[in-house]
């Protein structure tokens, strides 16, 4: 690998595959090809790149360097089974070449084959001493596959071998610190990107990375206060500073997620960071031609739905039911579908038959952009932002004349261009519109068409979750960051007054790194239970409502309750204790509960929430009671179609109020 392509290697940070070295081999007719292939692809003519490699190896079936200059041609015109093809050609030509069997697991990489990939990486490093890139590139296979220790060794070696060979490799370290970032290793993530930093100073994309660093399982409330005092004075100096960045989706890719688990009003901070990034890249607010000049009159408005999570996600089964059931003589639904965001499945594939048209669109900013448009959509809505950087970013551009964002990630996102953030009056209080940068529109009903699930075909026990026969089982069904420090306390109390009784919680997804990070913080918080704190994987929809009918008690949480997992829960009339918080993605359980006209479950503060769990755990009979009142009501959460009706009637008077250049409507 020659000195250019290390530097354009490391510039990439190592994703993109190597050049071959260009030195050809037998029949001296097969080299002049291949020498004019590379010719016109450096001169732009993919085409006959293309075909004088196909000369060449035509010549010389077994012209390695060809076979692979052929395959990463075909790679960046996404030809992805031809540039399979040939570099597989290329590493059976030459298997001792390590640059062949990297540039095969590239491709393989990005072809959705992370397993292969790894076999391919790992195989690379062992034909070539300290190969900085084969290591850095199997810890990202690693990370795909969800091995994240093994990703974090293969970093360090990453580093260990740039070390060896006098390199300077900031990459690694930077995709390490991000690394042990989202395994909830925060201080060692700011250590990694300060070594990172050091390395390449000039990288304004790792500078935003570090400074926007936030704990997943936050000690404490103090420790939260902290984190949010740092990351705003971060923010600041990046701005006082007048940080650039080109394409602030490659260069940073981060999104302020978990500022929305604090339980604080996050409005100053996503309002900051959103002028931050402008700041530093104005063209994030590009407006779409269409967007321009005077609106016309229309009976029918083109809607534009774009989420990374339009798949078997909890966005996916959200948002499904509003697509296929929106009035398709007001509406024509086209979904712009992000290509390479996940795995498509069942879920994604009724989500493109309802969609009047799916427009595939490639997760590059300008591409994106400029696909969109093309489509010229009056209103454009993002279910979801905040959760995927991609959509983060794009929100900024203006797209449509109307631009909505919901509750998929219950957090305002402080972008300019977002006209509205779409809600319901059970979720929202008095006051409510003033934590939002968007203007607040409220629904009757909580904003889903959503379909009753089917309940499980079979009974399950205790015994198939590996939990106690004996004591009540309080089940606490969300994600392990949901769980905030001043709730501690309140599972504590529960425990404490229930000396038989177990909190069951799901096990995190990074191989326990945030349940022990959890554990020493419950250690503190009540020693003499702590021990009764049970994990269970996390498992197949169909045994996760098996779980849920096992649980004696569901406790939701005031500071992030359930949403996609509360409605499940309803539907097989599983009963929830309910507190409602301060911020709307504290309500969305007590809201369901509302909708059904069935309260008793819902806590008034904290001695009421304990009070109401030890009953429901306790009191079979109150608990079967219930239970059927659950069930009698909860078909008033299932396709909702007087919500369906009236937000028809605010996007129609959105789109209206835009086009008369009036002020944002205010709905109800």
């Amino acid at each position: 690998m020659n000195r250019r392509e290390r530097r354009r290697q490391a510039k990439q940070q190592n994703k993109k595959p190597g050049r071959a070295s260009g030195n050809p081999q037998g029949n001296p007719q097969a080299g002049i090809h291949y020498r004019q292939g590379l010719e016109r692809d450096r001169a732009g003519d993919v085409a006959g790149a293309v075909e004088a490699f196909g000369e060449a190896v035509a010549i010389e079936p077994g012209y390695a360097d060809a076979w692979m200059e052929m395959g990463l041609v075909f790679n960046r015109l996404n030809r992805l089974d031809d540039a399979l093809e040939a570099l597989r050609r290329a590493v059976m030509a030459d298997p001792h070449s390590a640059l062949a069997f990297y540039n095969f697991g590239c491709v393989l990489e990005r072809a959705g084959h992370a397993d292969k990939a790894l076999d391919v990486f790992a195989e690379a490093a062992r034909l070539k001493a300290n190969f900085v890139e084969a290591h850095h590139a199997q810890a990202g296979a690693r990370k795909r596959l969800n091995d994240f220790d093994g990703a974090v060794k293969d970093y360090r070696a990453a580093i260990d071998a740039a070390g060896a060979v006098g390199r300077d490799f900031a990459p690694a370290h930077a995709a390490l610190a991000n690394t042990l970032r989202e395994l909830g290793h925060t201080d060692e993530a700011h250590e990694e990107f300060a070594r990172a930093i050091a390395l390449d100073p000039g990288n304004a994309g790792l500078r935003v990375k570090a400074a926007l660093v936030l704990p997943v399982i936050p000690e404490s409330a103090e420790a939260i206060d902290a984190a949010r005092a740092a990351f705003a004075d971060n923010v600041a100096a990046l701005r006082a500073e007048g940080i650039r960045l080109t394409d602030p989706y490659t260069e940073a890719g981060v999104t302020n997620f978990y500022l929305a688990y604090h339980d604080r009003d996050d409005r100053p901070l996503q309002v900051a960071v959103a002028a931050m990034f402008l700041d530093a890249c104005p063209g994030l607010a590009w407006t779409a031609p269409h967007c321009e000049g005077t609106l016309k009159e229309k009976k029918r408005l083109k809607i534009g739905v774009c989420s990374a999570y339009m798949r078997g996600h909890t966005l996916g089964k959200l948002t499904l039911g509003l697509l296929k059931t929106l009035s398709r003589n007001r509406f024509e639904v086209v979904l712009f579908r992000l290509v390479g965001s996940g795995a498509e499945d069942e879920v994604s594939a009724a989500i493109d038959a309802a969609s009047d048209q799916v427009v595939r669109v490639p997760m590059e900013l300008e591409a994106a952009r400029n696909m969109i448009a093309a489509e010229a959509p009056d209103i454009l809505f993002y279910p979801d932002i905040g959760m995927d950087p991609f959509t983060y970013f794009l929100a900024f551009a203006r797209l449509a004349p109307v631009q909505v964002t919901s509750w998929g990630h219950p957090d305002t996102t402080g972008i300019p261009n977002l006209d509205y953030f779409l809600s319901c009056r059970g979720i929202e209080t008095e006051g409510s519109s003033d934590q939002y940068s968007e203007t607040l529109a409220c629904l009757k009903d909580p904003p889903t068409y959503y379909y009753k699930p089917d309940a499980p075909s079979r009974t399950f026990t205790r015994a198939d979750f590996g939990l106690p026969e004996q004591g009540a089982l309080y089940l606490c069904p969300q994600t392990l960051f949901k769980i905030h420090p001043e709730f501690d306390g309140v599972l504590g109390e529960i425990l404490e007054r229930d000396p038989a009784g177990h909190l069951v919680l799901i096990d995190d997804p990074f191989g326990g790194h945030w349940r022990d990070l959890l554990m020493r913080r419950f250690e503190k918080s009540f020693p003499e239970s702590a021990g009764r704190v049970r994990f269970v994987a996390k498992m197949p929809l169909q045994d996760f409502f098996g779980l849920l009918l096992c649980a004696d008690a569901v406790l939701d949480l005031p500071t992030f309750s359930g949403g996609n997992s509360s409605i499940e829960a309803f539907s097989l009339g599983a009963p929830i204790v309910a507190w409602p918080g301060r911020f709307a993605r504290g309500r969305v359980t007590a809201a369901y509960y509302r909708q059904m006209g069935v309260e008793d479950l819902i806590a008034s503060g904290r001695e009421e929430y304990v009070d109401l769990a030890l009953r429901l755990a306790g009191d079979e009979s109150h608990r079967n009671e219930m239970k059927a009142r659950i069930l009698e009501n909860s078909q008033k959460l299932f396709e909702n179609t007087a919500m369906i009706r009236e937000l028809e009637g605010f996007l129609i008077k959105a789109y209206e109020s835009r086009r008369k250049g009036n002020k944002p409507v205010r709905w109800p």
